[in-house]
């Protein structure tokens, strides 16, 4: 049975980088670590956005972890944790194709294109308590993830309308004993084969 991500991209699935393959065929609670860069412009604004968001605070080297957890391979729950700065959320297919990400009340509905570099998330639209927002109110979020050898890597990058630049963040992460430990395996893009 395919997962979230293979569901949503099809036969183009095959074709991302294989740590991005990885990261999307999950099996069950998944743990990963690494370390991010992240920016953040000093606008008031900015800050603020940051703050009711819990999102990551400006840093290099960052100590960055994220668990991932599947549901009957129809949602991923995330568990982000930048150095103690922790959110989270919630994965699942819309009906039209589009990735939702559950992000407290709101629900973030992503356009995904992949490609043998990797796998871009581009904001479509957003809605707070399942009533649509304003087009014109909509953040510019992009997400490219992709792969350095063996490692996962993102670029985030989130822009608000009048606010602007809120935050940019990117790293690498990598899959930490944990998962092993909880006897979980994440399966190639032809679904057999757990990782060594």
């Amino acid at each position: 049975m395919p997962t979230l991500f293979q569901t949503l991209l099809g036969p183009a699935f095959d074709a991302l980088p294989e740590p991005v393959r990885r990261f999307h065929t999950l099996e069950g609670d998944f743990f990963t670590g690494g370390r991010s860069t992240i920016t953040r412009s000093r606008s008031r604004g900015a800050i603020a956005l940051s703050w009711i968001a819990g999102l990551p605070s400006p840093g290099a080297d960052v100590e960055t972890t994220v668990r991932f957890t599947p549901f009957a391979r129809t949602r991923e729950y995330w568990r982000r944790d930048f150095s103690g700065r922790r959110y989270r959320s919630v994965m699942e297919a819309a009906k039209d194709g589009r990735l939702i990400e559950h992000f407290g009340p709101f629900d973030l509905y992503f356009d995904l294109t992949p490609g043998p570099h990797g796998l871009l998330w581009s904001l479509n639209e957003w809605r707070l308590l399942k009533l649509r927002l304003l087009r014109r109110s909509t953040p510019k979020i992009a997400c490219f993830e992709s792969a350095e050898g063996d490692d996962f890597t993102f670029d985030i990058d989130v822009v608000f309308p009048l606010v602007g630049k809120v935050v940019h963040y990117t790293g690498a992460l990598r899959e930490l004993a944990e998962s092993r430990a909880h006897g979980v395996a994440s399966r190639d893009a032809s679904g057999a084969g757990a990782l060594p």
